[in-house]
């Protein structure tokens, strides 16, 4: 088994790889197992573990948790939403992996010269604002539903309904809910097929991926 369980309490993580990928949350553990599997085979994928290291709030203590159990490991990535600020998400992740011992990269997208190898990627391109639902947006544009979707945004800003303040996320979402057997949360999502991996709105996050499986 190689995606960990997202329970929220890593210190009682088993550790099952030598490659590990820490994500924010549950869904993002459906998510890049989804991801990993498409791009690298169900093999490779095995040599990846995924860890719901948690949001902001939780990922320091997480972070420290997790270190107590992963000296043997050879390499680890992060990757976090940059949210309103990509490069302060960058600097803060970089904070946390060296209050806990690691030694971060100098840049996005990047890994250390360490043992382990730290990289960190911020999602959705380590420069501009955005979440992984930037980059499943990004991977539907164009097709059909996707249009429906934005004339339903597009209806709801010309009657002054929109509420939600990131679009990306109002986009999945609805996008979501046109599935057969609608499902809630974009990693649910991906495991059913809804985001187009293939596309290059994934291109920089699965290089990422595929540094972390070759080191």
């Amino acid at each position: 088994m190689a995606a960990g369980a997202g329970s929220g309490r890593p210190k009682k993580l088993e550790i099952v790889a030598d490659r590990l990928l820490l994500v924010e949350g549950r869904d993002e553990v459906n998510l890049f197992g989804a991801l990993t599997r498409h791009r690298f085979g169900e093999e490779r994928q095995q040599k990846i573990q995924v860890i719901d290291a948690g949001g902001r709030d939780r990922f320091p203590s997480n972070l420290n948790a997790i270190a107590l159990v992963t000296r043997s490991v050879r390499a680890i990535g992060v990757v976090r939403d940059a949210d309103d600020d990509a490069g302060g998400a960058f600097l803060s992740i970089c904070d946390h992996l060296r209050n806990a011992g690691y030694e971060p990269p100098t840049a996005h997208g990047g890994f250390s010269d360490s043992a382990p190898t730290v990289g960190v990627f911020i999602v959705p391109d380590g420069n501009t604002p955005g979440a992984i639902e930037t980059l499943c947006k990004r991977s539907r544009e164009g097709n059909a539903v996707s249009g429906c979707v934005e004339d339903y945004m597009s209806c709801l800003d010309g009657r002054g309904a929109m509420r939600s303040g990131n679009r990306d996320k109002t986009f999945a979402h609805a996008y979501l809910a046109a599935m057969d057997d609608p499902v809630a949360r974009v990693g649910e999502g991906a495991l059913r097929g809804a985001w187009d991996f293939d596309s290059d709105a994934f291109a920089d996050l699965s290089a990422f991926l595929r540094q972390l499986l070759s080191t």
